[in-house]
Order: structure tokens, then sequence, then C-alpha cells
């Protein structure tokens, strides 16, 4: 929570945009890398802290009453430490490209042939690295369900 309204207060907004959100977070405040601002605004709407109304993204509680630090820069390892421990939940990408390695496949080619797979076909980061995964012989059975959560937002 106190994330979402330091992002907020800085902003000098009450809506954004997704984009502006995933932005503001990497490339403005400089806060993490792009793919772990996704998964913050991931969690931040699973733990109900933000709400999406289609591509608008606004707090779910009064970010006036939140006490935010002058300086506020969320910890290094908020995304890791935010992480459930039982993994159950939808995948990222990320999670995927270690679960690439942890089969042998080289992260630079996994995620080289799910970047091509993804442009070519139009389709999610995360729906491509599980195509490549099944393509490159690896059994995809036990993730594939979750990365199908991830995707579909279930």
């Amino acid at each position: 929570m106190l994330c979402a309204a330091a992002f907020f207060r800085n902003k000098g907004k009450s809506v954004v945009t997704e984009k502006e959100f995933l932005m503001g977070i990497s490339m403005d405040f400089r806060w993490m890398p792009y793919s772990d601002a996704k998964e913050l605004l991931n969690l931040m709407l699973a733990a109900k802290v933000v709400k999406k109304d289609g591509d608008l993204i606004r707090p779910a509680f009064d970010v006036a009453s939140a006490d935010v630090p002058v300086a506020y820069r969320p910890p290094a390892d908020m995304i890791r430490m935010a992480v459930p421990s039982v993994e159950t939940g939808p995948m990222s990408f990320p999670q995927i490209i270690a679960f690439a390695e942890k089969h042998g496949m080289k992260k630079k080619d996994f995620i080289s042939a799910s970047n091509a797979l993804q442009k070519k076909l139009g389709i999610s980061p995360e729906a491509a690295g599980l195509i490549v995964l099944r393509d490159g012989g690896i059994d995809i059975s036990e993730i594939a369900e979750r990365v199908y959560n991830g995707i579909s937002g279930g």
C-alpha cells in the first residue's frame, strides 16, 4: 500500500493508465525494471491495493491517509518478498525463464526464441515461453495451468 501511495502522490494523479503506471515505476522513478513493475502491478491488483477499470489504474484506498516517507523508494527485493512461496499462483515471464533454465535451456536462447514467437504470433510473452518450452521437448504439464491463469487473469 505504501508503494502505491508513494506512486500516486509523486505522480500527482488519482488515476493513471496501465502504461503510465508501468513506465512511471520503471522509467520515471527508476524504482525497478519494467518486468518487475508489471509483477508489482499484478501483486497490487491481487491484494486489492489498486483497482483496474479497463486500462485505468486507481488506488483502492485513500492515498492522503497513507504516511509515506519523503524520499520513499520500495525495497529492491520487494517483488521477491511478495511472491508467495507456495507455487500455485500465476506464473510471470521471469518465473518461466527460471523454469526453462532449470530444465537445461540457455536463458539467452530461450528469451530470444520467446520474443521471436511472441512477435510472430502476437501473443503474450508467457504464452510464447510456454510454446518454446514445449517445442524444446520440456514437459510443461506442471506449469501450464499456472501460465494460463496468468494470461487469462484467472
